[in-house]
């Protein structure tokens, strides 16, 4: 018999990993995935709630990723290579694989913002850049057949 895959949002919890470099950024940044729990795994959708000051992200770009993301509600600043730009509630943006555009999100408002993001689970090498922070992971990423990350070396 076919499974219908049915989610609800719940209470987003706190993020597992923080990032070494301005871990400060990462307070009051809750995550939930969705499509993993319903067991899509050839892509990613995360539901993010960006208390005020905290970040999505550190800056980065990936050589075979794809990344959307849609802001369902609030005011976020959108930082990359170009500059800053706010995006509010019903606005999207797109971060093409290969493109060399560094981004991340930021609440710099006082109130929290929600967020959907979407991205590609490539399987096989991948290379994350963060020129910020003069980072480069190349370890290469490896995903499984599911799409989970399980190696670098």
């Amino acid at each position: 018999m076919l499974e219908t895959h049915i989610g609800q949002v719940g209470a987003p919890s706190q993020r597992t990993f923080t990032p070494a470099h301005h871990p400060e950024w990462f307070e009051g940044q809750y995550e939930q995935r969705l499509a993993r729990t319903l067991g899509v795994t050839q892509f990613g959708v995360n539901h993010l709630t960006l208390q005020p000051g905290a970040y999505s992200a550190l800056r980065h770009w990936h050589e075979q990723e794809d990344e959307f993301v849609f802001v369902l509600e609030g005011e976020l600043v959108l930082i990359d290579n170009n500059g800053e730009h706010p995006l509010a509630e019903g606005m999207y943006a797109a971060f093409p694989a290969g493109e060399a555009n560094a981004h991340h999100l930021c609440n710099g408002s006082s109130a929290p913002a929600r967020l959907l993001s979407v991205g590609t689970r490539h399987r096989g090498a991948e290379v994350v850049h963060y020129p910020d922070d003069n980072i480069t992971f190349d370890g290469p990423l490896l995903r499984d057949e599911n799409g989970d990350r399980i190696a670098s070396s």
